[in-house]
């Protein structure tokens, strides 16, 4: 009978998987030193993920999720997007301030190594970005439809803007290791937004930074 498969174990795991990755890329991050991390062996590895894409894959359904609960659910009762847009990339920033602006957004990162490479890794990241997208698209037109922001406003391509900005201002953090640059680029992206509200804020509330 086969021996089942201790929850807390594939957890651990997970979470040893998923520093690496981050940290050196998916194809750079070999079984044998997961295992190592792990302090197991590969075949004990192996006896909880029947593969290296199982596990990968399994990392990446562990990091969707905590990036949607830190930046997607948020967005369910937001009541004023262009404040929880600058507070996405203000978080970030600090994040990469912390950590020397190293790694960035794991999904990101997913997205531009294994999206040729691998359909299964690309399909869970557009996925979830159109998760992301979409939920933002929902609180514009949900204040758009309050009176808050005029006509012009198009949540949708505002939305895609938005999360491109969000991966391209994290991308260059990284390059230039500089987390201010998440700072400014989300002062543009509020004010991307802040442009078609009718109730406007005070210019003090979107610093377009330097």
């Amino acid at each position: 009978m086969a021996r089942r498969a201790d929850p807390q174990i594939r957890r651990r795991i997970i979470e040893n998987a998923e520093h690496l990755m981050h940290l050196r890329g998916y194809r750079a991050t070999c079984l044998d030193d997961i295992a190592e991390a792990c302090s197991m062996t590969k075949a004990n590895l192996l006896h909880h993920f029947s593969s290296k894409e199982a596990l990968g894959l399994a990392v990446l359904d562990y990091k969707v999720q905590a990036t949607r609960c830190g930046c997607v659910d948020p967005l369910r009762d937001c009541c004023d997007p262009a404040a929880s847009v600058k507070k996405l990339f203000d978080d970030a920033a600090a994040v990469l301030r912390g950590n020397g602006c190293r790694a960035g957004c794991f999904v990101g990162n997913v997205a531009a190594e294994m999206s040729d490479v691998s359909e299964a890794f690309r399909q869970k990241v557009s996925d979830f970005f159109e998760e992301w997208t979409g939920r933002l698209e929902g609180a514009l037109r949900r204040s758009k439809d309050k009176g808050c922001f005029r006509s012009t406003l198009r949540p949708r391509a505002a939305a895609e803007a938005v999360l491109a900005l969000y991966e391209g201002a994290l991308m260059l953090a990284r390059a230039h290791r500089d987390p201010d640059i998440l700072r400014r680029a989300g002062a543009q992206a509020a004010g991307l937004l802040e442009i078609h509200r009718i109730d406007k804020r005070p210019s003090k509330e979107v610093d377009h930074g330097s």
